[in-house]
């Protein structure tokens, strides 16, 4: 008895010695930045020098700046794409999957963007949208009238409609395929071919059996889609439109970048933080009710 007791204790002992560096970094890196973005966004500070305590007045600031009524309203615009950037790469993914005849060069066509990067995407596009661009002198050329009127990216109306169509669907079909591409592997091929045998057709097997059975890999890329466009948009945004025009396609995480960075009021760019924050954990803690949910269902 007491041999396995002490057998007991040295294998915890052990196991947090494993664990001490892993739960270091996590403080340092992870726990202690949060910490001190709380603090500081209740300070006036330029990010250097001292901090003045300044309570709640960044946040009552902040309420009242429409620069960051601006970015929720992009933001809204942007969630409402995510829709049809999930469907879509299901939807290609699942006719893949059946055996298009050359769908391995389809598949290397579509992932194309995930392999350039944001930088090199948003400074891409920036280029062929552009009122004197590419894209327009094709137009021109095939006899549009007034086609060097058009300026997707510099009217308010069209540029975060654009942003959104590049960055939620465009640039994550080819991830979202080859992602949803190798979750239909591992379905069961004999489901198919018994709702075949019942004379479903393609559109039931779909929704009947490919859709049901990736459920939880479709939850995952939805909230992904979400954290991608509350904060993985800064170094698009930055080359694509810079926020602009005006503040059509300002971001909570491009303010935090303006506000910090160029304003230098750090203390005030941590109370832009600080909300980004609580709309990722929010995400976060949606996607856990969704994932223990379903598993109670199950």
């Amino acid at each position: 008895m007491l041999k396995k007791r002490l057998m007991k204790h040295q294998e915890e002992r052990d196991a947090l010695i494993l664990l001490l560096p892993l739960i270091l970094l996590m403080l340092v890196f992870t726990v202690y930045p949060v910490l001190a973005n709380f603090y500081y966004s209740m300070t006036k500070w330029k990010g250097f020098g001292t901090a003045e305590w300044v309570g709640l007045k960044n946040y009552a600031t902040l309420l009242q700046d429409v620069k960051f009524w601006h970015s929720l309203k992009n933001l809204s615009v942007l969630i409402a794409y995510i829709p049809a950037g999930v469907f879509l790469p299901l939807l290609i993914a699942a006719i893949l999957r059946d055996g298009l005849k050359g769908w391995t060069f389809f598949r290397s066509v579509i992932y194309l963007p995930n392999i350039l990067g944001y930088v090199i995407l948003g400074t891409l596009f920036s280029i062929l949208l552009s009122q004197r661009g590419p894209l327009i002198e094709l137009l021109t050329m095939l006899g549009v009238q007034d086609a060097n009127r058009i300026n997707i990216l510099g009217q308010s109306n069209s540029a975060i409609h654009m942003v959104s169509l590049l960055f939620v669907i465009l640039m994550k079909m080819g991830f979202g395929c080859i992602y949803f591409l190798a979750a239909m592997s591992s379905i069961d091929s004999s489901m198919y071919d018994a709702a075949g045998i019942d004379g479903a057709n393609w559109w039931q097997r779909f929704w009947n059996i490919t859709v049901p059975s990736i459920s939880f890999s479709i939850q995952f890329f939805v909230v992904l889609s979400f954290i991608e466009v509350f904060a993985r948009m800064y170094s698009f945004i930055y080359t694509l439109t810079y926020g602009g025009p005006g503040f059509a396609t300002f971001t909570l995480e491009f303010g935090i970048y303006r506000q910090g960075f160029k304003a230098f009021k750090m203390g005030y760019a941590s109370s832009w933080a600080v909300v980004l924050f609580f709309f990722c954990s929010a995400i976060a803690a949606l996607q856990i009710y969704v994932i223990r949910k379903g598993d109670q269902l199950q």
